[in-house]
């Protein structure tokens, strides 16, 4: 998908999920991990999200986990583990236990090469049988989902590794735009109590000297007038 089409899903969850209040970083990771699905089939799983009664926001891997079991599902046909056993007991009845069948769905397929076809065919245990091919085929088809989820991670690593760089980059920014506001303020707070407190001491030591030169020259007045009275008497 392009950008446009992840940020239009991304918006879309966001008005889904009221109370979910993602930055800005969460939603670059949405989109950037999007990227790689099907526009139309990363929609399709967003929108299934939202029909269910489920109350947060989906994380972005689950959404490329559905979206690559859909992808598999129809390019072989989507058939749930009942439509598979289903297949292969029409196929017991048709060809027997001497002519193995082929099957399009590759899980299936492993699934029935795991267990042997002529034990399929014989085995009385019904129950048992079915259940194991039921852990066997789940199991194959959960690895497939897993590694096409692989094969879409792979696809976009250059461009992860690119918007990891991006968002520490844009955290050291925020960083020092909140920083330096802060000690420009201090500095500035520094400079101005420097000058009142110079102001302050300047005063003090002219109000000191002054002081001081004034009760120096008082002792010398009141001697020159009682020097000038003592012969007049």
């Amino acid at each position: 998908m392009t950008e446009v089409e992840s940020k239009r899903i991304s918006t879309l969850l966001v008005a889904a999920y009221p109370a979910w209040k993602p930055s800005e970083a969460t939603m670059q990771l949405y989109e950037r991990l999007l990227l790689p699905l099907e526009a139309a089939l990363a929609e399709q799983v967003v929108l299934q999200i939202i029909r269910t009664p489920r109350e947060f926001a989906p994380p972005v891997g689950s959404i490329c986990y559905q979206a690559a079991r859909l992808a598999l599902q129809r390019g072989e046909g989507a058939l749930s583990v009942e439509e598979t056993w289903a297949e292969v007991a029409a196929a017991i009845r048709s060809h027997g236990s001497y002519r193995e069948p082929s099957f399009t769905n590759p899980a299936l397929a492993r699934a029935v090469a795991a267990m042997d076809w002529s034990e399929l065919c014989t085995n009385s245990n019904v129950e048992a049988t079915r259940a194991h091919f039921f852990r066997l085929f789940g199991a194959f088809q959960e690895g497939r989902i897993a590694r096409r989820v692989e094969e879409l991670g792979s696809a976009m690593r250059p461009t992860g590794r690119t918007l990891v760089g991006a968002l520490v980059d844009r955290g050291a920014e925020r960083t020092d735009s909140r920083t330096e506001p802060a000690l420009g303020g201090h500095s500035d707070g520094r400079k101005r109590c420097g000058r009142v407190a110079d102001s302050r001491g300047g005063g003090d030591v002219g109000g000191t000297r002054n002081q001081a030169g004034g009760a120096a020259q008082r002792p010398q007045q009141s001697g020159q007038g009682g020097s000038k009275k003592g012969p007049s008497a």
